[in-house]
């Protein structure tokens, strides 16, 4: 099982500059990434509880409950593990096939909670996706549908997500995620 926290501690230990191709995080992570906003698009409130409960770790659930205006037992349900694993795209690591110490770098001691200081570029993007798909989770599926579906013209995505080609149209005209502390990506 992968849960929602696991693929953040993941992102946040990771440590890409993100500068050209050589320089991102590794496919999975960046998979992982994905599933991670997919599932911030399907249940938003519940990911916004997550990665309160994450990035706010000294937080009770009532303290969460009494921010967000939801009950504690709700905080509760939201914030248990969900699987978001995917088998085709564990690393080797992960299936068992490094010996012993052979395990990368990467892999060994990944946070188990965050620890706020210095939020990795990949976990600020990583969180930057999830809040656009749970803010947005119909613009989210048919961007990620022309994403999956390169070859699929606009009326077919209409007709896939129902809705209507207008709607896709416009939702699919570029648009970046832009967020305040980008400063520090040109430090990097």
């Amino acid at each position: 099982m992968l849960s929602q926290f696991q693929i953040l501690a993941e992102l946040a230990a990771d440590r890409s500059s993100w500068l050209d191709i050589r320089h991102y995080p590794p496919t999975v992570t960046c998979r992982r990434m994905l599933r991670l906003a997919d599932f911030a698009a399907a249940e938003p409130s519940r990911w916004n509880t997550c990665h309160m409960s994450w990035e706010c770790p000294e937080l009770s659930f009532r303290d969460i409950a009494a921010i967000t205006g939801r009950g504690m037992s709700v905080v509760q349900k939201h914030v248990a593990a969900i699987d978001l694993s995917d088998a085709g795209d564990f690393t080797e690591g992960e299936l068992g096939i490094y010996p012993g110490d052979a395990l990368p770098a990467w892999l060994r001691g990944r946070p188990e909670k965050f620890d706020g200081v210095a939020p990795s570029l990949t976990y600020r993007r990583g969180r930057r996706l999830a809040d656009f798909a749970a803010a947005a989770p119909k613009r989210w599926r048919a961007v990620r549908y022309h994403v999956t579906y390169p070859d699929a013209t606009q009326p077919e995505i209409a007709d896939a997500l129902g809705i209507s080609q207008q709607t896709i149209s416009n939702y699919l005209q570029p648009f970046r995620l832009d967020e305040a502390d980008d400063f520090e990506d040109e430090i990097l």
